[in-house]
């Protein structure tokens, strides 16, 4: 469950103003970067990206970005905490329905405070409207 979200830095950008109008809804990507785990508390350090282009095409030329990062806390019981920081450690994955919840979560306050941003620069906001499923491989 999580139970502490922090945003702790914003990074936002315009690489060409003149493209502005030929913006696409941007390409999102969701980094979890670090787990570290204490009793039965997790932290999860991220980075959300939206990246803005010109186009839908593969050779689409970058117009802007914005990116924010900071950690998401759970807590769980000693025995999930275990099983959680050992396939970290030895996949660089958390189990599905941890990572669903994470990844929603992130989508939620990221796109919010994306907004903000986002409107400040004149971009597209980093909006995720639908819930994340996640499935393993089988």
């Amino acid at each position: 469950m999580i139970t502490g979200f922090t945003i702790s830095h914003v990074e936002g950008r315009i690489d060409s103003a003149d493209s502005l109008a030929k913006q696409r809804f941007p390409r999102l990507n969701i980094n979890l970067d670090s787990v570290n785990a204490d009793g039965t508390k997790v932290k999860v350090n991220y980075t959300f990206v939206a990246d803005y282009y010109d186009s839908d095409q593969k050779d689409a030329k970058n117009i802007g970005q914005l990116k924010l990062g900071g950690v998401v806390e759970i807590t769980e019981t000693k025995d999930n905490v275990v099983n959680i920081t050992k396939r970290w450690s030895e996949k660089k994955t958390l189990p599905v329905e941890v990572a669903e919840e994470i990844i929603n979560g992130l989508n939620f306050r990221c796109s919010a405070t994306g907004t903000l941003v986002a409107y400040a620069l004149g971009l597209i906001p980093p909006l995720v409207i639908s819930t994340t499923k996640i499935q393993e491989a089988k």
